[in-house]
């Protein structure tokens, strides 16, 4: 990254030190902290820093707010901003905010250097317009013709000082008077004539009229106009260049004049189509790109009525409305989606003469841009509400599945109504698959790692696949496949969805082939994979390829696949979440997704995940009991009676002394109790979250404050918490995500009480 001046300014320093931390590790350059609006202002000053970071917390936002203000007024330095979550509506109504300059904590390395780098990026930008423009500007001063821009309504912005001579007026006074005061034209006859463009149907370059200047006197002179518009392509105005000639002579020989010629050319070379249309709606002009857009030669596009060549695709709302604006003479402005471009386009109207100048404008990035934004926001309100949905019901979960399974387990196999009893305890199962997959759509839904053998996993899925006759399966999974670290809920959930994807696509039956590889550098895998995929080939990946032979899918329809709520199923309990899922769960576990499929010709979907090519992996089921204390101790924190119960039970019977809390205080006294009597307990499991009362977070900080060396379980159904995801962090040595099933409660005990 480029070396460059920064300006970190931290008011209260909670977190100074791990984001001056993290920017040394960037290696950007001299990075100064500022403590106070003093010291920031200062350095601003007499360093001159490239780009200022601020670092906003809760207590010190208002300074925050107000040093932002007047380095933005005063100073015109760019500011990334790195807020907590929580302050960054604030920072919005402030009207602080843009989209790339800011980033919210917490965050990681790479999301500051890409912040960083945006931040530094835009600002070269930004430097470069401005010399552009200033290039510009000076070009139109050293201009020999003349100038005048003006705004939307027809008044003056702007005059080079060639209009100026010609004109008589200065700038200071024209400013903001009307077009036709200050640039009063007539033609040959003496009649005083309104500007207007140039048509491309005839030759000439140029119109030859005479000006009446402030002192009176008449200028023979040619002219050209051309409408102005700002960034976004829209029209706010009229450019009209002129220049004084004497003689037919001069005018005749002008016509082939370069320097005429690129105002007709601006208007033909317009990127919009633009249109002239009269009260009628009957097109008097049009320029290359509207010609171009409607496919029509101009002289038999002149004289077509707009409003009809567009009736396939304007709603009858969009046509009153534009009728409506010719008929008081007012400005209108619509959206509508071209079926053929397969686009959309905005279409503007303005008042001019009798009729109407109107532009189109392809706006299909501002809507789909804005489809998204409101997308993104339905699924962070998805989110919160599914992620106390799932706490509640992973709890719930807990309990039957619990039960079922010590039922399972207790009850001779062959009694009556045991094989009902072990169709609820699957469907409990997919219940809680069910309620991760949602989790995992709304973005929730932290993968809990681990080491995970992908061919156990496929295998155990093909298992429990219901059979089809129709459709035939094939698995190619080698013996030595390098492990990943993940989830293995979550990649079973991926698995599922994309066999079931594949099962629904051969309605009439077919094949389904599963092949996992090690691929990296030094792999001799040679088939072509798809663009999309995203990994470094000089890494190692353990490479994913499910496939049919049913009837594939369009190119347009690979592009959209993995977009939430997107289906081109035609079933009315299509969802179209299964791929966004696969997605969300392969881009958590930083691998990459892509999709290869040909009408007719099937379908392919490549998933890569980082491979562990040396791992040391416990085996629980080698955990004999001579390895476990003989009467271990453990206690409990579960607010939940009923899961408290379950807990009891499954570790009594496993030979285990247990003692239970229902709230956070009540297991940190018991735990000290015990402690300072010189028996502590061997091991604490605990839930993450008691309503009204201390959590796991705070006991765990509690006791480990008297025994560094507690050993201790953390529990939840809300398997987003960043607890879940990162235990040790918090003073946990492992996490029980809700709901579970008693034998995974069991082994995971066991393995922490091995000697």
């Amino acid at each position: 990254m480029k070396h460059s001046r920064i300006l970190l300014i931290d008011h209260d320093g909670e977190d100074i030190e791990s984001v001056t931390h993290s920017l040394i590790n960037l290696g950007i350059g001299s990075t100064v902290v500022a403590r106070s609006e003093y010291e920031a202002l200062d350095d601003i000053k007499n360093r001159n820093p490239e780009l200022i970071i601020m670092n906003i917390t809760e207590s010190g936002l208002n300074r925050s707010l107000v040093l932002a203000r007047r380095i933005r007024s005063g100073h015109n330095k760019p500011i990334l901003y790195l807020a907590p979550n929580s302050e960054k509506s604030s920072l919005i109504e402030a009207n602080l905010l843009t989209s790339n300059n800011y980033l919210l904590k917490p965050f990681i390395g790479t999301d500051l250097r890409n912040a960083v780098e945006n931040a530094l990026s835009n600002m070269e930008s930004r430097d470069v317009k401005v010399k552009g423009q200033k290039e510009f500007l000076n070009a139109l001063k050293s201009m020999s013709d003349g100038l005048i821009s003006t705004d939307i309504v027809g008044n003056v912005t702007y005059m080079n000082p060639a209009a100026e001579r010609l004109t008589g007026w200065k700038l200071s006074e024209a400013k903001r008077m009307a077009l036709q005061d200050v640039f009063s034209v007539n033609n040959i006859s003496g009649k005083e004539f309104s500007i207007e463009f140039n048509s491309p149907e005839t030759n000439d370059s140029a119109q030859n009229f005479f000006l009446s200047n402030k002192q009176g006197e008449e200028l023979s002179i040619q002219n050209s106009a051309a409408p102005l518009k700002d960034q976004d392509g829209s029209l706010v105005g009229i450019v009209v260049v002129f220049r004084e000639f004497t003689g037919t002579d001069y005018f005749l020989e002008s016509q082939h004049d370069e320097s005429v010629a690129p105002i007709k050319q601006i208007i033909d070379g317009l990127a919009n189509p633009l249109l002239l249309v009269n009260q009628n709606w009957r097109v008097t002009f049009a320029n290359n790109s509207a010609i171009n857009f409607f496919d029509i030669k101009n002289d038999h596009l002149v004289a077509f009525n707009l409003l009809e060549l567009f009736s396939p695709q304007l709603s009858e709302e969009c046509i009153a409305n534009a009728e409506l604006s010719m008929s008081i003479r007012k400005e209108f402005r619509f959206d509508f989606f071209h079926e053929i471009e397969n686009r959309w386009y905005e279409m503007s109207g303005h008042p001019y003469g009798e009729g109407m100048l109107i532009q189109l404008t392809d706006v299909t990035i501002r809507i789909e841009e804005s489809a998204n934004e409101l997308r993104a926001e339905r699924l962070e309100s998805l989110g919160l509400m599914a992620r106390g949905f799932a706490h509640d019901f992973n709890n719930l979960l807990t309990v039957i599945l619990g039960n079922l399974s010590l039922a399972n387990v207790k009850l001779p196999k062959g009694i009556d109504g045991f094989g009902e009893m072990e169709n609820a305890l699957t469907g409990t199962i997919r219940a809680q698959n069910r309620i991760q997959q949602l989790l995992t759509f709304a973005k929730g839904g932290v993968p809990i790692k681990q080491n995970v053998d992908l061919s156990k996993i496929v295998s155990e899925l093909i298992k429990d696949i219901e059979s089809n006759e129709r459709i035939h399966f094939e698995c190619d999974l080698p013996d030595e496949l390098w492990k990943i670290e993940a989830d293995p809920g979550q990649i079973r959930r991926v698995f599922e969805n994309l066999i079931k994807n594949s099962q629904e696509a051969l309605t009439e039956g077919g094949k389904i082939s599963v092949k996992i590889r090690n691929y990296g550098k030094d792999s001799d895998y040679s088939q072509l994979l798809p663009s999309s995929l995203d990994f470094d080939p000089l890494f190692n990946y353990v490479l994913i390829e499910i496939s049919d032979d049913g009837p594939g899918i369009s190119a347009n329809e690979s592009q959209k696949i993995f977009e939430p709520f997107y289906t081109s199923k035609s079933s009315a309990n299509a969802t179209g979440i299964g791929l966004t899922v696969c997605s969300s769960i392969v881009e958590a576990h930083q691998g990459s997704i892509g999709i290869h499929s040909e009408l007719g010709a099937g379908t392919s979907v490549y998933v890569v995940f980082p491979a562990l090519v040396s791992t040391k992996e416990i085996d629980d089921t080698r955990i004999s009991d001579s390895q476990i204390l003989s009467t271990p101790d453990i206690l409990i924190l579960e607010d939940d009676v009923l899961i408290r119960q379950l807990l009891v039970a499954n570790l009594k019977k496993e030979g285990y002394s247990v003692s239970e809390t229902k709230e956070g205080s009540e297991t940190v006294s018991a735990y000290v109790s015990r402690f300072k009597s010189g028996k502590p307990y061997d091991l604490v499991i605990m839930d993450l979250s008691i309503p009204n009362g201390m959590g796991g977070v705070e006991a765990i900080e509690e006791i480990r404050r008297v025994d560094p060396n507690v050993v201790a379980i953390v529990s939840s159904g809300y398997s987003d918490d960043p607890v879940m995801s990162d235990p040790e962090s918090y003073g946990f040595n492992a996490v029980l995500p809700k709901p579970y099933k008693p034998q995974e409660l069991n082994s995971l005990v066991k393995n922490l009480l091995k000697k």
